[in-house]
């Protein structure tokens, strides 16, 4: 017995379908591991800057400190 056209056509469309669905996930995982990352980053250089600020006494590293704090609650926001 000969395999239908319109079988091989929705199987076709179901596997395409299923390579999209797969390739999204893959994409969506990678944008947010590349988010934690930069949390990371900035949570690192935020508590950098407040123990600068802290031994200086310096402004500028509190106002760069929150600036990072600003930043990661946009992040946050964001999702």
């Amino acid at each position: 017995m000969l395999p239908s056209p319109e079988r091989d056509h929705s199987s076709e469309e179901s596997a395409e379908e299923k390579r999209q669905k797969d390739r999204e996930l893959a994409e969506a995982e990678i944008k947010l591991a590349r988010l934690k990352r930069m949390k990371d980053r900035l949570r690192f250089l935020q508590m950098a800057f407040t123990l600068i600020a802290a031994v200086t006494g310096n402004p500028v590293y509190r106002w760069a400190a929150r600036g990072i704090q600003w930043v990661m609650e946009l992040i946050r926001d964001s999702k």
